[in-house]
């Protein structure tokens, strides 16, 4: 089997760009379908182009869902004693792991992207002028907005017991989907006034610090240990956001 795939990688490296194309198409022919393909009757290469020619907002949508798969598969993975738990239902977090082992037993894990401003990085004093211009920032906030009827909260903003802890892919960065960093859940900035809720603009650093880490493992040990701190020390007064005047309307001229 081995001089047969020696003696295939030779027979490639002498054809043209054209004859591997061709070579391609006929492999694809005879190997499985991804199950996506299989259920919307299209290639992927199609899937593919339609993305690329999509709105911004569909692509941020796509590289969310990009970071939840490589989180799934190349941290999850490789994660021992833990397991994860699937479930079907909408739930505030993407991710629930449980531990047979280690306290707590299960853990809720939201994944985010570290958000981009006009197709780069997002700086964190681009989302609030007192946040330390050499950081980085990520959005938390859900996906759909509205109101609590009962409450008359909104319900984008995140609750401090929704999930434990956070991993921000630092693709948009560092160029590599494998890189993430992760913190507590509860260390997160609160908004002001409602401390109850998870400031939406959290700051990210380029790199690992005392309050985020690049392994999952650290983190879980960080929640397990009930440690209490923020990550950053700020004044909940400059969070807090000034109401926008209503704009006059013109008057026509008669």
């Amino acid at each position: 089997m081995s001089e047969t795939l020696e003696a295939a990688k030779k027979f490639l490296a002498q054809c043209t760009d054209e004859e591997r194309i061709i070579l391609l198409d006929y492999l694809k022919e005879r190997l499985p379908r991804h199950p996506l393909e299989q259920e919307w009757g299209v290639d992927a290469e199609i899937i593919l182009s339609a993305i690329s020619r999509s709105s911004d907002l569909t692509k941020r949508g796509v590289r969310g869902i990009i970071a939840e798969a490589v989180f799934e598969r190349n941290v999850l993975g490789k994660l021992a004693t833990w397991e994860a738990v699937n479930f079907a239902d909408d739930r505030p977090y993407d991710f629930l792991i449980r531990s047979t082992t280690l306290e707590p037993k299960q853990v809720r894990i939201q994944v985010k992207l570290q958000r981009m401003r006009q197709q780069q990085p997002m700086l964190a004093s681009q989302a609030n002028r007192h946040y330390p211009s050499e950081m980085y920032v990520v959005e938390v906030q859900k996906t759909r907005g509205g109101v609590d009827l009962q409450t008359n909260e909104e319900t984008r903003p995140y609750r401090f017991d929704e999930f434990d802890v956070l991993a921000v892919n630092m693709h948009p960065s560092t160029r590599d989907w494998d890189r993430f960093l992760y913190t507590v859940g509860n260390w997160l900035i609160p908004r002001s006034p409602n401390a109850r809720l998870i400031e939406i603009f959290q700051p990210v650093p380029r790199i690992a610090n005392e309050s985020w880490t690049d392994n999952l493992g650290t983190c879980l040990e960080w929640l397990a240990s009930g440690m209490q701190r923020r990550i950053l020390d700020i004044d909940p007064k400059l969070l807090e956001r000034r109401s926008r005047k209503p704009k006059r309307r013109r008057r026509k001229k008669q």
